[in-house]
């Protein structure tokens, strides 16, 4: 009898190998669950319904103490949850006095459409928000117009706060503006607001699509290629410090900083400044190449803007595209580098963090990831992992397997794969119910060369698998 024991998932999920010749911890399947700093791995939190919002707002922004949302409409609006504040984007329309030739701008109320980008300046909110087919920055100082109404204004979907000032993209992406140091609605100043001529100092495509922050420095990306400036108060001391080829994005709105590091999502996966700064090769420190065959399908059948955050709470990266979240676990501590996906029973509109909680909006309905909860709200839904096919350290040698043992939490089915020929080619499941050492193995009769362990969760209650052992005997050379 021979037996041999799995207990270290903390690499995710990673499709750079055939199933064949991956190692043991680099799992071909990791749906709804995530690596805990045990390298362990368990089901996901699930999604509670906290709230149906009033309708006629979009976006959902965590700042100063309470959840956002904005409106453009006539008449106001209030949502009755306190945790929620509905903010109003009243943009503005030149009036000109004929007279004393002076121009002065009357309130317009356009609905909003979308929000791209919120951060707080001076107390106060700065918004990027879509009118339908326009886009227009607001600053939320209590004034009657809240659209900036500086004509160097750049009015764009990228923006990003930085050296005490906002930088936008310019329309035709060839520069990134600047406002005045300390007041985001002035953009027209000699000595203090201006522009980085980004599409000058461009190597490929010269049209900005995205702005990020990278260890306080600003990350300007292209589609092909990404610049890092010095930002600075004075306009004199910004300067290009680096330019990096071969790595950019078309989806602004995935740049999550993350431990010093900057991630985001190009049209053919997740990467990251830091890495391609300091690797010339695809490896370990390329964080989107264990799950590139994963994504780049999804990116094809895209919807909606893909949108990512970096929650403090988990230590981990989540990128929603539609309905499925790609999640990257990061711990230095646990050296825990682990891409899985979650996916979701509603599409993700918009998201953030407040107070250690990550809220979620779909349509008008918002949603929290509630550790508490193993249901989305009520709905139970699937765990799955899958190992790679193993062959015990002993490859081509004819092995039966007569029984395993699980140190689990909850319950799965467990099945073993027993062909990596024909991905269908598996046993039946046997339903295994909490920790089995010392209980008597659960016998599970199959014979081949390698095998591919399963699991599958279907449940209202936690699930996480610590460990499996495996007890067969070696037949012989095939």
């Amino acid at each position: 009898m021979a037996t041999i024991t799995f207990d270290k998932f903390d690499l995710g999920i990673d499709l750079r190998k055939a199933a064949s010749v991956s190692d043991a911890n680099r799992l071909r399947e990791m749906k709804n669950a995530y690596v805990t700093t045990g390298l362990a791995t368990a089901k996901r939190p699930g999604l509670t319904k906290i709230a149906r919002l009033e309708p006629g707002t979009k976006g959902l922004a965590a700042a100063l103490g309470k959840l956002h949302t904005f409106y453009g409409g006539v008449e106001d609006i209030e949502h009755a949850d306190p945790l929620f504040h509905a903010c109003k984007l009243v943009c503005g329309e030149e009036v000109t006095d004929d007279e004393n030739s002076e121009t002065s701008y009357a309130p317009v109320y356009k609905e909003v459409s979308d929000v791209h980008y919120v951060d707080v300046f001076n107390g106060y909110l700065y918004v990027s928000a879509q009118h339908g087919d326009v886009c227009r920055h607001h600053f939320l100082n209590e004034a009657e117009v809240s659209q900036i109404t500086d004509s160097n204004c750049p009015h764009t979907r990228s923006v990003i706060k930085t050296a005490s000032k906002i930088f936008g993209i310019s329309p035709d992406g060839s520069t990134v503006r600047y406002s005045k140091t300390g007041d985001p609605t002035v953009w027209t100043e000699t000595d203090d607001a201006g522009f980085l001529p980004t599409g000058l100092n461009a190597l490929g495509n010269r049209e900005a699509k995205a702005l990020g922050l990278y260890r306080n420095k600003l990350v300007v990306l292209m589609r092909d290629g990404a610049q890092v400036w010095y930002a600075d108060p004075d306009p004199t001391a910004m300067s290009l410090e680096e330019t990096v080829e071969n790595v950019g994005t078309s989806f602004p709105q995935s740049l999550a900083t993350v431990a010093g590091d900057l991630y985001f999502l190009s049209d053919f996966g997740f990467r990251s400044i830091t890495t391609q700064q300091l690797v010339s090769r695809l490896d370990d420190l390329d964080i989107g190449s264990p799950v590139d065959t994963l994504v780049r399908p999804v990116l094809q059948d895209v919807k909606g803007a893909p949108k990512a955050v970096y929650f403090y709470g988990t230590g981990q990266y989540l990128c929603a595209i539609d309905r499925q979240m790609f999640v990257y676990s990061v711990s230095r501590t646990s050296r825990i580098a682990a891409w899985s996906r979650y996916d979701l029973p509603v599409t993700v509109d918009a998201m953030d963090e407040l107070n250690g909680v990550l809220y979620i909006r779909s349509g008008d309905d918002v949603y929290k990831l509630d550790e508490e909860a193993h249901t989305d709200d009520g709905q139970e839904y699937e765990v799955v992992l899958e190992l790679p096919y193993m062959n015990f350290k002993t490859p081509g040698i004819l092995k039966r397997v007569y029984g395993v043992d699980l140190v689990m939490q909850g319950e799965c089915y467990f099945s073993m794969g027993f062909d990596v020929r024909n991905h269908e080619a598996v046993t039946d499941e046997v339903r295994v119910v909490g920790n089995t050492y010392g209980g008597g193995l659960i016998p599970l009769e199959v014979a081949g060369t390698e095998f591919s362990p399963r699991f599958r969760n279907v449940t209202n209650q936690p699930f996480q698998l610590d460990a499996l052992t495996i007890y067969y005997e070696p037949l012989g050379v095939l």
